[in-house]
């Protein structure tokens, strides 16, 4: 983790949303930061943590099948987890072009 307060977006897909998203709002809740949740499928996080760390902590919280998406807007940083090898290398090739 860093000591610089970030903007931090969470997104995520349960592909069997029946199974209920409560593990996910608490391992947020568990850091210990500012949070909203923006909808449904979105949070909003400042404090001071980064993409990375975000992203492995959430992804703890979710099935090997569910999509993750963390952005960190203050570093211009993201992690993704699970999502098709396409649309990733997109985001790589782009990302910083």
């Amino acid at each position: 983790m860093s000591s610089q307060m970030r903007n931090i977006f969470v997104a995520f897909e349960l592909i069997r949303p029946e199974r209920g998203d409560d593990k996910i709002r608490e391992m947020i809740e568990s850091f210990g930061v500012s949070w909203a949740r923006i909808n449904k499928n979105v949070f909003y996080l400042h404090g001071e943590l980064d993409a990375q760390f975000v992203g492995n902590k959430v992804w703890t919280a979710m099935n090997m099948d569910d999509k993750l998406v963390v952005i960190d807007s203050t570093r211009n940083d993201a992690r993704w987890y699970n999502i098709k090898p396409e649309i990733s290398q997109f985001l790589i090739s782009n990302w910083h072009a």
